[in-house]
């Protein structure tokens, strides 16, 4: 017996253990930029567990990490899983690594990514390669997702971890500001875009984070961000 079939041996164990301990959830796997949850592939038992494998340990505040329970040989890095009845509950696979447990990422935003227009570009702001953190249409190109202005007033976005972290940037000295927060992000390994320093992200809730930083790794995107505040 070679390492590929011990490998896949253990994801059959890993799908007979969620048919005792998992739920429901579609399997959803992203082809371009737009909508990730559009392309839906399977449906299959799934349970998570935070910590270990022997479920245990609760997830606390600020990790996103999860180690999954199904069968990896109908799934791969990057895909969403999605409980069909809670919509709220939205893991992403961030890793199978060979005879590793499954590492899964759970999602509590979503997000869309925009840049500042090219240069030349009808609307764009000034003369040189230099803009703003401009968010009109014209002002910006959508990356990934699409904004509402220009999807008759529907937000799309990509889900993703959004947790508490970097460093805090002091504000202008106004009165009544308040520093700009640090966040890390994280992005499944399915983005088809390179994510860059400058880079807007606005999530669900109209918030909105400059990119500071962004690591390609082998478990999607690692990005440090600082909130922008209007």
């Amino acid at each position: 017996m070679n390492a590929d079939q011990i490998h896949a041996k253990i994801y059959a164990g890993r799908a007979k253990a969620a048919l005792r301990l998992g739920l429901d959830y579609n399997v959803f796997r992203p082809t371009g930029t737009g909508n990730p949850l559009s392309n839906q592939v399977a449906t299959i038992k799934a349970a998570f567990n935070a910590g270990d494998n022997t479920y245990k340990s609760p997830n606390m505040p600020g990790d996103a990490f999860w180690y999954g329970d199904f069968d990896g040989r109908l799934t791969q890095p990057g895909d969403y899983l999605v409980h069909p009845v809670n919509p709220m509950d939205v893991k992403y696979i961030a890793a199978q690594q060979q005879l590793l447990p499954i590492i899964c990422i759970d999602c509590n935003r979503t997000v869309r990514l925009s840049r500042a227009a090219p240069q030349g570009a009808p609307g764009a702001v000034g003369a040189v390669g230099y803009s703003g953190l401009c968010d009109s249409p014209t002002e910006s190109v959508d990356v990934l997702g699409l904004n509402p202005a220009n999807n008759g007033g529907t937000f799309v976005g990509w889900p993703c971890a959004i947790l508490f972290g970097g460093k805090s940037q002091a504000a202008v000295g106004l009165p009544g500001d308040v520093k700009n927060s640090g966040w890390r992000i994280l992005m499944p390994p399915s983005v088809p875009v390179v994510v860059r320093s400058g880079d807007i992200l606005t999530d669900d809730l109209g918030k909105r984070y400059a990119v500071e930083g962004a690591e390609q790794s082998d478990i999607g995107w690692r990005i440090n961000a600082q909130e922008v505040h209007p």
